[in-house]
């Protein structure tokens, strides 16, 4: 386009001469509302339409897709213009709601603009005239005269608060048959008044009035034959293998918008012609089906197509039909009659084995890759060595050219005699030997798309039943995105300043059969300032990464304040908005968890043997710090019964008592068990619990006395620490074994298994109260499996979620309403960070691109809820959600 400051001064003042003229309820007549697009000449690129009105206004009023688009400065100069002229004090009394159309037009220079709307009634040149005069003091007016159409030219007259480009480039305006049009391009203007210039047929008009939705802020007509043209003014050079499958469907959609604060999402319906000569058009014929081939493709994936087929019968009909419309169906005949001849129903027997999904992805580095889901792996077996070659173990090629077309058509098209291998039921295709070895690399490392946060985002936007969908990735394939633009175009993508193109996630375009037709959904996510984990409140430098922390503490009755330990073992204190309050080195890592005592004293315990107790304001109490005698394995238990207060740390075979001063407490410290302790002590009444790896449990009384000792029966190995639940006035205890086995164990020290998990041995388990009932659920992570059970009276599985990556952090728990826990879980190899509701749904924002460890919730009293985090750069984040 020209300038885009174009956009800005045509839309207010069409906004402006519409809600003068036009007064008339626009749902009258669904014919009459869209009138102004018959004269739209047959070349038309593309036409929206939006209402002007005050729910639209506040819709888009912080829609940052807008500035990313438009450019700040013209985003600026929009909103100044809308000021000057739209909310003119003289014409407010005349704003009514309209449908504005904005037509975009080829032209010999980039691109045309047109904006086109109905007045109410007929308007004679001698009450336009005054009209058109008056309409601004900032716009000097000039009728002129051209072929017989009169037009209207504005040039702004008032440089200072203008853009120079206005005194420049006159804004003309046309009426012709109540209907206003508006453009910078008077060539432009003349010809949608020229009778004899072709316009837009008949029947994409009557279907624009069919689909519209007047209830929709936002709406794009799309007429489908001027599809190769536009992109071929886009882009320096022809459409690749993925985009030419899309530009030669002949039809028309029609889109709603969807609004969402950092999306663009547009949905509607696409009717097609001349189905059967083009490939997409195919799957028009089908239903939708579940696709998940998404979840094999490597994390550098620039650009995939995702295509699947419900009726296996009539997709490879309809495929021979349109095949032999081509000029390789004659080859086609011929290589059939041979391997029918040499290996007689090789053919027959492939196709039987293939399921209806397959994929093709375009790699950063421009390497292709192909996936094709097999229904039948065993007989896929049987005739893999008559279907190709071994090259090495496990890795193939077809004997035969052209496989994957004859089966697929132009979506693996690509691949005339590729290599592949099997993974999971799916054969991955690829051209060089090589391409598959760094895949099959990626695979193993679990380096995949699915862990990225840009498709996380993706995912939690748009479902995943459809026939064809096309995504790309904006970081992957930014550098081939800036290779395939033109001249502008180019340069607006690349202007990180001025423009947002490259702080899009995403863009996708997804078709569901429909009879023949297509349901059809277009998105771009956006890297919106308003996303959680985008634009922080404050920021907070350490010297290092985080080892422990952050968390929330009392300062006094009215503030609180940030705890954070990091590696080089500085302990910061920070005032809720980011200022510093204190710092100071501990003597080594604190273990477990800070905790804050009734006096608001704070408690810790470090892998230096090491027991700290200091205030608010960063001072060591008396007695402290001081040294202990063992190094701690968890962090310690506060005890204070009827006056008596207790320190009492857990170390891996022993207990330390302390007192509140520091001083050790005399009949603790011949404590000794048998195996590891797990995990912290707990506390029953007046009895301190403590359990182990050898599968025993021990309780004390306050003077340090053993009282019982439960050896559950068995050699078994327990690896959970306890966890306690009242039933019918008893309480039980529970806890898991080496073998997945969850034991249910009684004071008397009876004990039996009441669940058997199918977990490798090297899952971790912990007991918490997470789901909403009154007891706490077993938690349970298995390498990249999280799996959460409520214990009743049998073992139940309320929720489960897979991660991309294998997690070896434990999870972490925030306080959340009504006494329950938020639980939140790290994923260290994919750096993002995940919060739990309680019935088990990732929560809204979530997840969040940043280091283990992190808070969620308050910072201050009166505070709404915040993330706190770190990212590589070793500073803590505030983010507001």
């Amino acid at each position: 386009m020209r300038n885009t400051i174009i956009v800005s001064i045509i839309l207010f003042i069409a906004v402006i001469l519409a809600s003068v003229y036009y007064f008339g309820d626009l749902n009258k007549e669904k014919q009459e509302s869209v009138k102004p697009i018959t004269y739209l000449p047959a070349d038309t690129y593309f036409i929206a339409s939006f209402i002007n009105d005050a729910a639209t206004d506040n819709i888009f009023k912080d829609f940052e897709i807008f500035e990313a688009i438009l450019g700040k400065s013209k985003q600026q100069e929009l909103n100044h213009l809308k000021q000057q002229l739209l909310r003119n004090k003289e014409l407010s009394n005349y704003l009514a709601d309209v449908d504005i159309f904005v037509s975009v037009h080829p032209a010999k220079e980039e691109k045309s603009l047109l904006f086109s709307f109905p007045s109410k009634e007929e308007l004679s040149k001698e009450q336009l005239d005054p009209l058109m005069n008056n309409l601004s003091k900032q716009f000097q007016m000039k009728g002129l005269d051209t072929l017989g159409h009169h037009f209207y030219g504005f040039t702004a007259i008032q440089p200072d608060s203008l853009s120079q480009t206005l005194q420049k480039t006159p804004i003309y305006v046309a009426y012709d048959a109540n209907i206003f049009f508006a453009s910078f391009d008077k060539e432009l203007l003349i010809k949608v008044l020229d009778k004899k210039v072709a316009k837009l047929d008949k029947d994409q008009i009557a279907y624009f009035n069919e689909n519209n939705n007047h209830k929709a802020p936002f709406t794009i007509y799309l007429p489908q034959q001027n599809l190769e043209s536009l992109v071929g003014s886009i882009k320096q050079n022809k459409a690749g293998d993925f985009l030419k499958q899309f530009i030669h469907l002949k039809g028309q959609s029609v889109w709603n918008i969807n609004y969402k604060q950092d999306a663009l999402m547009l949905s509607g319906e696409t009717e097609l012609e001349d189905q059967e000569k083009e490939y997409i058009a195919l799957f028009a014929n089908q239903q939708k089906t579940k696709q998940d081939l998404y979840q094999l493709f490597p994390s550098n994936t620039a650009i995939f197509i995702e295509y699947s087929f419900s009726n296996a019968e009539k997709w490879f009909s309809d495929l021979k039909s349109w095949q032999q419309k081509t000029a390789t169906s004659t080859q086609f005949a011929d290589q059939e009659n041979q391997i029918n001849k040499d290996k007689p129903n090789l053919l027959q027997d492939f196709q039987s084995v293939i399921s209806g999904n397959f994929a093709i992805i375009e790699q950063n580095n421009g390497d292709y890759l192909g996936f094709i889901r097999i229904s039948d792996s065993s007989k896929f077996d049987r005739i893999v060595n008559a279907l190709a070659e071994s090259v090495s173990d496990d890795l193939y090629r077809f004997r035969y050219a052209n496989i994957p077309y004859r089966f697929f058509g132009d979506g693996l098209q690509p691949f005339s005699r590729p290599y592949f291998f099997l993974l999971n039921n799916t054969l991955v295709l690829a051209n060089q030997q090589s391409t598959l070895q760094e895949y099959i690399q990626k695979w193993e490392r679990k380096d995949l798309l699915i862990g990225n946060i840009s498709f996380k985002n993706y995912e939690q936007l748009q479902g995943n039943d459809a026939n064809v969908t096309f995504y790309l990735n904006n970081k992957n394939a930014s550098n081939r995105i800036e290779n395939a633009l033109n001249g502008d175009y180019g340069r607006k993508y690349r202007d990180k300043e001025e423009y947002g193109f490259q702080d899009f996630h995403s863009w996708s375009l997804q078709l569901t059969g429909n009879s023949g037709n297509f349901l059809s959904r277009f998105y771009a996510l956006y890297k919106s300032k308003n996303r959680l984990g985008v634009q922080p409140d404050w920021t907070y430098a350490m010297r290092s990464r985080l080892i422990n922390g952050p968390y929330v503490f009392e300062q006094s009755d009215t503030s609180q304040f940030i705890l954070a330990q990091e590696q080089d073992h500085t302990v910061h204190a920070l005032l809720p908005n980011g200022k510093k309050l204190w710092s100071s080195v501990f003597s080594g890592r604190i273990v477990g968890k800070v905790q804050q005592l009734p006096d608001k004293s704070l408690l810790a315990v470090t892998d230096r043997r090491r027991l700290y107790r200091f205030d608010a304001a960063g001072n060591n109490l008396k007695g402290f710090s001081t040294s202990v005698s063992a190094e701690p394995i968890a962090q310690p238990l506060y005890v204070n019964h009827e006056g008596q207060e207790l320190i009492l740390i857990p170390t891996k075979h022993s207990i330390l008592a302390y007192d509140m001063e520091g001083g050790p407490v005399s009949g603790w410290d011949k404590i000794e068990v048998e195996g590891e302790i797990l995990g912290s002590l707990q506390r029953i009444d007046q009895e301190i619990i403590a359990a182990t790896s050898y599968g025993r449990i021990y309780f004390y009384n306050l003077s340090g006395e053993k009282t019982t000792e439960i050896d559950v029966a068995g050699d078994l190995t327990f690896v959970s620490n306890l966890g306690i639940i009242q039933k019918e006035q008893s309480i039980h205890f529970y806890a898991t074994d080496k073998e997945g086995k969850l034991h249910e164990i009684h004071k008397d020290g009876s004990s039996k298994v009441i669940y058997e998990g199918k977990w490798s041995n090297k899952y971790s388990a912990e007991f918490e109260q997470i789901y909403g009932t009154s007891n706490p659920e077993l938690i349970v992570m298995d390498g990249p499996y999280l799996q959460v059970f409520e214990i009743g009276n049998t073992v139940q599985e309320v929720f489960d979620y897979t991660f991309t990556k294998d997690v070896s952090n434990k999870p972490y728990y925030f306080q959340a309403d009504g006494g329950l826990q938020k639980m939140g879980i790290a994923t260290q190899g994919t750096n993002l960070i995940y919060l739990f509701s309680e019935n088990g749904t990732v929560a809204a924002g979530f997840p969040v691109e940043a280091q283990p460890l992190f808070y969620y919730g308050k910072i201050n009293y009166n505070s709404g809820n915040y993330l706190i985090c770190t990212r590589r750069d070793h500073k803590l984040y505030a983010f507001k959600h």
